[in-house]
């Protein structure tokens, strides 16, 4: 019996390290086939994301796209706002002109008021930790947090994942650096402390340029 592999859209690039943290760039091995934009430049250009209802739900949010293209919402990007701020569960291809309900779970489980009538994507996106623990629920994600910041000596009076990347800005800002974006680079595979522990990839390396930083602070 022969058995059929199905070859890997990207190409490894050459392992990046700095402190605990290897980089191995991925790069699109085939012309991408979708025509898309990352949420960052589809919310400047008019993408609204809010509340389902004035009532809100916490693990529903509301987006319009009145766009004439595709919108790509990536696992984990973070949009402040609103009653509480979010992180995206899962992957979505938001079809042009459309308004659906997108499954979110909260970061920030102490406050429940509004702080701005729409939700703006935020330069983070969950750490790998937390983009597990969406498996598992909000409870899951909620525990997560409260554990990630005591462990960080990190303190939010509204218990929000906000505050770890606040309070360890320095620090990750000598990885921003360390570590840019390669030129066409479409994904990446994540090791820490010599331990594999994510991938993340898009077919379009200009969309991948609005996520990359995101995901590294992450």
């Amino acid at each position: 019996m022969k058995t059929q592999t199905q070859s890997l859209p990207f190409q490894l690039g050459e392992p990046r390290s700095f402190g605990g943290l290897t980089l191995l760039p991925l790069f699109s091995s085939q012309p991408p086939k979708a025509e898309y934009v990352g949420l960052d430049e589809a919310v400047a250009r008019g993408l609204v994301i809010h509340e389902v209802d004035e009532a809100g739900d916490v693990e529903l949010l509301l987006l319009e796209n009145p766009l004439a293209e595709r919108v790509l919402l990536y696992p984990g990007e973070e949009v402040a706002g609103a009653k509480q701020n979010r992180v995206l569960q899962v992957a979505v291809l938001v079809e042009a002109g459309v308004s659906l309900k997108i499954p979110v779970h909260c970061v920030e489980q102490g406050r429940w008021a509004y702080r701005s009538c729409s939700l703006a994507p935020a330069p983070r996106a969950a750490y790998p930790k937390l983009r597990k623990a969406q498996r598992d629920g909000q409870s899951a994600v909620w525990s997560e947090i409260a554990a990630k910041s005591e462990r960080l000596h990190s303190f939010s009076p509204t218990g929000a994942a906000e505050q770890l990347y606040v309070d360890h800005r320095s620090s990750l800002d000598e990885y921003l650096q360390a570590l840019p974006r390669l030129d066409g680079q479409a994904g990446v595979l994540v090791g820490i402390a010599g331990r594999l522990v994510c991938l993340d990839y898009v077919s379009r390396s200009v969309v991948f340029a609005g996520l990359y930083l995101k995901l590294l602070r992450g």
